[in-house]
C-alpha cells in the first residue's frame, strides 16, 4: 500500500477543506406515505462494479448485509446496461439526467469540442468536480427535479443538490495512500450524518446519493477477481451495516428505498499497449480527416489536392479515458452550428428524416486497417451518410441507421461486408431484427444475452454529440492501454457494460426484471415519488417498480439488524 507523510495529507486537507462541503437546506418533513412509497431514496452508486462481480461477491459471502437488506428483499434487473462509453463521468451524468451521453453533454471522461476549441479531461484530479459545468443547456439533474433537501456525497455531478459533501481531502488522501476502504467508509458515514442532521431539523432528504469510488480503483490496481477486491467489498459491507444500524436506531430504515447500481464494470487485461502508436501507424498509411462543414462531422479520406497541403497528423487527438476504449478526433474544420441540435432538444423530439441506406457508404480504409490490427476487436466510425454509424470487425462491416418516426425512433442494423462484427447473426433472437427497423426496447431485449447488449441503439444515439469522437476503438479482451494496471473499461465488451441495478424498500416487491438501462434510473425515481416530468425530454423510461400492496400480506419485512462487533456506531 502506498503512503505519504501525515503532514502532507494534513496540509492538503487544510488547503482544500473550504471547498469540501457546502450546505443549503430548506425545511420539509415527508410524512409516512399511505401509498406504500418511501420517504427517501438512498442510492449506492458503486463505481466499477459489474453485475458479474456482484454475483461473485455474493457467492463468496463477502457482502452479507447488502445481500440480506437489498438483494434478498429487492427487485433486481437481470440485464442492466450502462451507457457507452463505459466510463464514469458520462455514466453518472446519464443516471442523474435520464439522458444518454450523446445528449447530456458529457461524451467521455476525456472529450474534445471542436466548436469550443476545447479538450476537457475530467480524469484530472483537479477537474473531477467540473463535470456538471459542461452538461448541455437543456439538462436538469435529479437533484433539480426532486423536492429539497437532497444530498450528494463524493459524486462528480451534484448540480442542484442542497447538501453537498465533496470529500475532496479524503479523495486526494485515498489516491496518495491507495486506501479506498477509508474513502468508502467516509462516504457512508457522511450519508448517515446527513440523515441525522436533517432529522434533527425536522426533515428527511428526498434523495441521498453516495458515490462509492473504491471498487473501481481497486479493480484497476489489483483486478476485479482479486483478494484485495473481495476485502474491499467486505469492508464496504461493514460500513453499510453501520449505516443500517444508525438508520434503524433513528426509526428511518423502513422509510428508505435503497438503490444499488453500478456505472460500468472492469475487463481484466495482461498486455498493455501504447494507443497513440497503434493509431498513428495506421493513420500515416491512410490519412483521414473529419469533414464538418454541413452540420455534422463524418470520416472521409484526406484530400491533398483539395487542401493543397500535407496531412498534419499532429492535429489528431487521441484519448484513453479508462485504460480500454480508444477515442480519436481527426483533423477537421470547426462546425458551423455552435450549439448542436442534440443539445437543444430531447431525444424524442421530431428530427429531420433520414433516408434509407442505399447504397452502403464506401469503406473507410483507415477504419478498415485499424480493424485488422490483431489487438483490436471493433472500430466504430461516423459514416459519410448523416445519422449513420459504421462498425468494422476483423472479418466484416455493418451499419447502424436511426430512422425517426412520429411515435418513436427505430434502428436499422445491416451487415454489409463479410461476417457480422457484433455476432448478432449467431443468436436467433438478435438475428431476427437484422435488416428490420426495430424500437429501442426491441433491440435491448433481443440483444440482452449477447456480447454487445443494446449497442445498436446506444451507438446511434451516441454520435449525436459533437463531443463524441470520430472513431471509437474497442480492443480485444486482455488488452489495455496503461501499464501497471490489471483491468480497465471504456470499451463495449459485456463485462464493461452490464452492471447491477437493484431496488429494495417500501412499495417494491422482490423479483427479477428482464432488462433496463441505467438511463432509466432518474425517471424511475421521479415516478416512484410521483414527481411529474416530460417523458419526451428523456432517453430513460420509468421501470414502474412500485407495486400495489399484495392482498395476501405485506411487503418483505426488514431483516434482523446485526449488532456491532467491537466498533462504535456513533462518533
Amino acid at each position: 500500500m502506498r503512503r505519504v507523510h501525515r503532514p502532507v495529507c494534513g496540509l492538503l486537507a487544510a488547503v482544500l477543506f473550504a471547498s469540501a462541503c457546502t450546505v443549503n437546506r430548506r425545511d420539509r418533513l415527508p410524512e409516512r406515505r399511505p401509498d406504500g412509497r418511501a420517504s427517501s431514496v438512498c442510492v449506492l452508486m458503486c463505481d466499477g462494479l459489474s453485475d458479474e462481480a456482484l454475483d461473485q461477491l455474493l457467492a463468496e459471502g463477502q457482502i452479507p448485509t447488502i445481500k440480506s437488506l437489498i438483494v434478498d428483499r429487492g427487485l433486481r434487473v437481470k440485464t442492466a446496461v450502462s451507457s457507452l462509453p463505459s466510463e464514469t463521468y458520462p455514466n453518472v451524468s446519464t443516471m442523474m439526467s435520464g439522458l444518454l451521453p450523446g445528449h447530456n453533454g458529457i461524451a467521455a471522461n476525456v472529450w474534445v469540442d471542436r466548436s469550443l476549441r476545447r479538450t476537457e479531461r475530467h480524469t484530472n484530479l483537479l477537474r473531477i468536480y467540473s463535470t456538471g459545468d459542461f452538461l448541455a443547456g437543456n439538462v436538469k439533474t435529479i437533484f433539480e427535479r426532486l423536492p429539497a433537501p437532497t444530498v450528494a456525497i463524493t459524486t462528480p455531478v451534484f448540480r442542484g443538490a442542497t447538501d453537498l459533501s465533496k470529500n475532496t481531502p479524503a479523495v486526494i488522501a485515498s489516491y496518495f495512500r491507495n486506501d479506498w476502504a477509508f474513502l468508502d467508509r467516509k462516504t457512508l458515514e457522511d450519508a448517515g450524518d446527513a440523515y441525522r442532521r436533517h432529522l434533527d431539523e425536522g426533515t428527511i432528504p428526498s434523495l441521498v446519493w453516495a458515490h462509492i469510488l473504491g471498487p473501481d480503483e481497486v479493480a484497476h490496481y489489483d483486478g476485479p477477481a482479486s483478494r484485495e477486491f473481495a476485502d474491499l467489498a467486505h469492508s464496504l459491507d461493514r460500513s453499510f451495516a453501520r449505516l443500517v444500524r444508525r438508520l434503524n436506531r433513528w426509526k428511518l430504515l423502513d422509510r428508505i428505498l435503497f438503490v444499488l447500481v453500478g456505472d460500468h464494470g472492469n475487463e481484466p487485461y495482461t498486455k498493455a499497449l501504447v494507443a497513440d502508436e497503434l493509431v498513428f501507424r495506421v493513420l500515416y498509411a491512410h490519412p483521414t480527416e473529419a469533414y464538418c462543414l454541413d452540420g455534422g462531422c463524418y470520416v472521409v479520406p484526406y484530400s491533398k489536392a483539395k487542401k493543397k497541403k500535407a496531412f498534419d497528423i499532429g492535429e489528431t487527438k487521441i484519448a484513453v479515458g479508462a485504460y480500454r476504449g480508444i477515442m480519436i478526433w481527426l483533423p477537421g474544420e470547426r462546425p458551423e452550428d455552435p450549439l448542436p441540435v442534440a443539445f437543444k432538444k430531447g431525444r424524442r423530439k421530431k428530427r429531420k428524416a433520414i433516408r434509407p441506406i442505399a447504397p452502403a457508404p464506401p469503406r473507410s480504409e483507415f477504419a478498415s486497417a485499424l480493424s485488422r490490427l490483431p489487438e483490436i476487436q471493433l472500430v466504430i466510425s461516423r459514416a459519410p451518410i448523416p445519422g449513420t454509424v459504421e462498425i468494422y470487425g476483423p472479418n466484416g462491416r455493418s451499419i447502424i441507421q436511426r430512422e425517426d418516426a412520429d411515435d418513436e425512433a427505430r434502428y436499422l442494423y445491416l451487415v454489409v461486408d463479410g461476417q457480422d462484427p457484433l455476432g448478432y447473426t449467431s443468436r436467433a433472437e438478435s438475428a431476427s431484427l437484422i435488416g428490420r427497423p426495430s424500437t429501442a426496447t426491441e433491440w435491448l431485449i433481443a440483444t440482452r444475452e449477447t456480447d454487445y447488449p443494446d449497442i445498436v441503439v446506444q451507438l446511434a444515439e451516441y454520435f449525436d454529440s459533437p463531443r463524441a469522437p470520430d472513431v471509437y476503438l474497442t480492443p480485444k479482451s486482455g488488452i489495455g492501454f496503461r501499464a501497471n494496471r490489471l483491468s480497465g473499461h471504456g470499451a463495449l465488451l459485456r463485462r464493461e457494460m452490464v452492471v447491477p441495478m437493484l431496488f429494495a424498500g417500501p412499495g417494491v416487491l422482490p423479483g427479477r426484471r428482464l432488462v433496463a438501462r441505467t438511463a432509466d434510473l432518474m425517471p424511475t425515481i421521479l415516478s416512484y415519488f410521483g414527481v411529474p416530468y416530460d417523458e419526451s425530454e428523456l432517453d430513460g423510461e420509468d421501470l414502474a417498480i412500485l407495486s400495489p400492496v399484495p392482498p395476501g400480506g405485506p411487503f418483505p419485512p426488514l431483516p434482523a439488524v446485526p449488532e456491532p462487533d467491537g466498533e462504535e456506531d456513533e462518533r
